[in-house]
């Protein structure tokens, strides 16, 4: 049970759930100005129905959801921002989703890809690259795919110059990405 929503203040929080033959399965990727569990604060939940863990450093608050509610109700540009943030958490997801129903793992990994780059990943001064931590494992998590077929579509990925990797960081050519995936 929640002890009231979880505002993050600063960091990036995962959003997952364990599947029955226990496998780690990314819902979501959350962060600055979002509140978890999303549906708490209005009350359409009472419970958490997934796990969250720190995908990096953060700073959580905790507010009480009623506390929580006054503040974004006495400010109608407050309660606006928060409607866009949580379009912006729709658009985003609705791509993993997209990626998830590829049924090739070459379109599902470019996908979650372009997906976690909009989620997770840093800008460079050149807004088409993207730098993203994240390991082989996660992203084969996120899809319910090996870590070694993750890693064989990556590795192809890079020879193709849509990516490079070094320790532990993916350099992401965005739009190169993009277009290789409207001719594949």
């Amino acid at each position: 049970m929640p002890e009231g929503t979880y505002v993050i203040e600063s960091g990036i929080v995962k959003t997952y759930a364990i599947t029955p033959d226990g496998n780690e399965r990314i819902i979501s990727i959350d962060a600055a100005g979002e509140d978890i569990p999303i549906g708490l604060s209005l009350g359409l939940i009472d419970r958490s129905q997934y796990f969250y863990e720190a995908f990096t450093k953060c700073h959580i608050r905790v507010v009480p959801c009623a506390e929580y509610l006054k503040y974004l109700y006495e400010d109608t540009d407050r309660l606006y921002r928060r409607h866009i943030r949580l379009t912006k958490i729709l658009l985003t997801n609705l791509k993993h989703i997209e990626a998830l129903e590829q049924s090739k793992a070459h379109d599902k990994v470019a996908l979650t890809l372009l997906y976690f780059a909009e989620t997770l990943g840093s800008a460079f001064p050149n807004k088409k690259i993207k730098r993203l931590s994240i390991t082989q494992q996660e992203i084969a998590n996120s899809l319910g795919l090996t870590r070694e077929t993750a890693g064989i579509v990556l590795k192809k990925l890079e020879l193709k110059k849509l990516l490079n990797y070094s320790r532990n960081t993916y350099v992401l050519y965005a739009e190169r990405l993009r277009k290789h995936l409207e001719k594949h």
